[in-house]
C-alpha cells in the first residue's frame, strides 16, 4: 500500500510540475500573432523586455502609458531618433497600444 502512495505522490507531483513549467512558457513566450507584428522589437528589447546589449532600454514592466506615448512620439518625429524614429512610422494607435500591454505585463528583473 505504501508503494502504491508514494508512485502517486511522485506522478502527481511531475503533473503540477509539468503544469507550473508549461504556464510559465505560455506567459514568457509571446503569440504567433504578436511576433509575426512585433518580432523587430524583440530583436533589440527582447522577447522577454530584456534588451540584448546595455545600449538599449529595457522594456520589462515599464509603465504602458509611458511606452504608448513615447513610442508615438517617435512615430510622429515629435520625438527625434534615428534608430526609433523609422522602427515607429509604420505603427498604428492600436500596433502601440498592444506592443506597450505586452512589455508592461513582463515582470522586470534579471534573465
Amino acid at each position: 500500500m505504501e508503494l502504491s502512495i508514494m508512485t502517486l505522490l511522485k506522478s502527481l507531483s511531475l503533473t503540477v510540475a509539468g503544469v507550473l513549467f508549461t504556464v510559465g512558457m505560455a506567459q514568457a513566450a509571446p503569440s504567433a500573432a504578436i511576433s509575426a507584428k512585433f518580432g523587430v522589437c524583440f530583436a533589440c528589447h527582447g522577447v522577454d523586455g530584456h534588451a540584448i546589449l546595455p545600449t538599449y532600454p529595457n522594456l520589462a514592466g515599464q509603465n504602458k502609458d509611458y511606452l504608448v506615448q513615447t513610442l508615438r512620439e517617435f512615430r510622429d518625429g515629435k520625438r527625434p531618433n534615428d534608430v526609433m524614429g523609422p522602427m515607429a512610422k509604420s505603427l498604428s494607435n492600436n500596433d502601440i497600444d498592444e506592443v506597450a500591454m505586452y512589455f508592461a505585463d513582463i515582470k522586470p528583473g534579471k534573465k
